[in-house]
């Protein structure tokens, strides 16, 4: 099977980090409220991106707090064994820099997992 890839668009950048879409959403989840927590960030709305594209996924928005200006996008789709952090470029310097870390946590953590 081919692997997915999330591309970049005019309004925003996706980094994608590499999984095997073997968790399930609630273990990503518990995952990604662990760093959130250890970079300080509120876990501000939980949704899902279209159905149609992305059946079974989990989308998060995450805020420095909740009067906090911006926020910082993460989706998981298990079944396309894909997982990417959304940032518009008109968000303010903390999600661009946010969501960097985010990603690096993700990439050591998920690897430490497959070990």
């Amino acid at each position: 099977m081919p692997r997915h890839k999330i591309t970049d668009t005019e309004k925003a950048k996706n980094l994608q980090v590499d999984v095997d879409g073997a968790m399930d959403l609630d273990e990503m989840e518990d995952l990604l409220l662990g760093i959130a927590s250890d970079l300080s960030l509120v876990l501000s709305h939980t949704t899902t991106l279209s159905k149609k594209k992305y059946p079974g996924n989990r989308h998060w928005h995450f805020k420095e707090d909740v009067k906090t200006k911006g926020c910082l996008d993460v989706t998981y789709w298990p079944d396309g064994s894909l997982l990417w952090i959304t940032i518009r470029h008109y968000e303010p310097e903390w999600v661009h820099v946010t969501g960097c870390e985010i990603r690096e946590l993700l990439k050591r953590k998920l690897g430490a997992q497959v070990c």
